[in-house]
């Protein structure tokens, strides 16, 4: 199913046949006109948030739904209310000037294009019978909105990239597919994106993440993709993404109830690779990267197991106490791959833990920081893209949780803070003038219905806005 939005060029209230959508302020002559229509039925519509009109012939349009104009800056109300609007079927007119108010008006035509997108996500890519229908909602107002409608448009059509990815079986998407989607950013200017194989990826070292792909029969990908909006490719800040493409747990091999889903392991990666698409498609003035180490997690002849060594890219040695915290394992050598491309600011972000579900549940994403000026800088984008964030603790303490008797680190730290003994992990690769913010998304990627969400491709974007 595919919804879009379309601008639309002229609109007459009488001959229109298009449902429409209005809101029911009055001081816009539009309003004035249907309310005249309906004989003041607009006017006496004040308590319920959104209310459908039967025109019974008096215009073309069938329905006119109503807004209660004064519930949209309650956030709750608006929730609703844009819900409701998405949910309309066939064709729509959406009469956006009657939404202007001083202060939020761009804001509400961003967010009310971005919800009609996600509310509209389906996922039937392998359905052999599709039900759902296409829609268009036509936008007719003044054209100086349309900036915020374009941004919001790019944003939610971007989540749904990112839930294609995430809720799309591995069969369908492995490290390769993966690579190849990646390739096809450079469809928009200023995207150049390397596909870095496994010769190179031994050659430089990262024993972490090739320790990850042993018991794969297929290759590792390294995806770096490089987004250039200003004049020289400098001070770039890098997104890396955990791309376990599916996750058995390995030799420490998950449960029977705790396999399936596992797919959403990759959601670190879908969430920066199509962040990155959405900053080019916006031509933002910023320098960004994408970095995903790509893999799959599984048993083989050649798996590693409990006990293994393995020596990470900086040169670092890990042992492994669990093959189930392989996803640590793959940012180690990426988030040092981003720092050798320059950059000087990282976000990874991964699901990385069930202690942070046990801690957070569904509702925020934790972030672990080295840098409270940057962090402060990040959540005030979190907060503009309406993405729940709360800021966990990391020290020097966590990291004698990680220490080992045999190597420099051991890959888990025990029972106890394990989302803050992963995040040190982390830390132990990023270089001290380095400013990094790590995010755990293993209760965001996906709902209680285990349904992706495309969670930070928002905030990423809105970050360089």
């Amino acid at each position: 199913m595919k919804t879009d939005i379309i601008e639309q060029k002229e609109f007459d209230l009488l001959t229109n046949k298009n449902d429409i959508v209005i809101t029911n302020n009055l001081k816009n002559n539009l309003v004035k006109q249907l309310d005249e229509i309906f004989e003041g039925k607009i006017k006496e519509l004040s308590n319920e948030p959104f209310t459908t009109i039967y025109t019974l012939g008096k215009i073309e349009a069938k329905r006119v739904h109503v807004v209660n104009f004064d519930k949209l800056d309650k956030l709750k109300k608006r929730t609703k209310i844009f819900k409701s609007i998405s949910d309309l079927k066939g064709d729509i007119t959406v009469l956006v000037d009657t939404f202007e108010t001083k202060e939020t008006y761009l804001e509400l035509m961003q967010e009310l294009s971005e919800k009609i997108l996600t509310n509209n996500y389906i996922f039937d890519n392998h359905k052999s019978k599709k039900k759902a229908k296409d829609k268009n909602f036509y936008f007719y107002g003044e054209t100086s909105i349309y900036d915020a409608v374009k941004k919001g448009y790019v944003l939610g059509d971007c989540v749904n990239h990112a839930k294609d990815l995430v809720n799309t079986p591995y069969n369908y998407l492995n490290a390769n597919d993966l690579a190849i989607y990646a390739k096809k950013l450079e469809r928009f200017d200023n995207v150049t994106v390397e596909i870095i194989e496994k010769e190179q990826i031994e050659k430089m070292n990262m024993g972490a993440f090739l320790g990850v792909n042993l018991g794969s029969i297929e290759p590792p990908k390294l995806i770096f993709v490089k987004y250039q909006g200003k004049k020289t490719f400098s001070d770039p800040t890098a997104l890396v993404g955990k791309g376990v493409m599916y996750d058995t747990g390995g030799y420490s091999i998950k449960t029977a109830a705790g396999m399936p889903g596992m797919k959403v392991d990759m959601a670190g990666s879908a969430s920066v690779i199509s962040a990155l698409e959405a900053i080019a498609r916006l031509e933002l003035k910023a320098n960004v990267m994408a970095i995903v180490a790509a893999t799959d997690n599984r048993i083989g002849d050649n798996a590693i197991v409990p006990d293994d060594i393995l020596v990470a890219a900086s040169g670092k040695t890990i042992e492994i106490i669990s093959t189930d915290a392989e996803g640590r394992l793959t940012l180690a050598d990426a988030v040092w791959f981003a720092q050798q491309q320059g950059a000087k600011k990282v976000i990874d972000t991964a699901t990385l833990t069930g202690a942070m579900v046990a801690a957070l549940g569904h509702e925020f994403t934790g972030a672990f920081t080295n840098d409270t000026d940057y962090y402060k800088k990040f959540y005030k984008a979190s907060k503009k893209a309406k993405e729940q964030v709360w800021q966990m603790p990391i020290s020097k303490g966590y990291k004698k949780l990680i220490e080992s008797k045999v190597a420099d680190i051991k890959n888990t730290g025990g029972r106890l803070a394990g989302a803050s003994t992963a995040a040190q992990f982390i830390a132990e690769f990023i270089e001290k003038d380095t400013k990094w913010i790590h995010l755990d998304i293993a209760g965001t990627a996906s709902n209680e219905k285990k349904e992706a969400t495309g969670v930070m491709v928002k905030t990423f974007t809105e970050l360089f806005c």
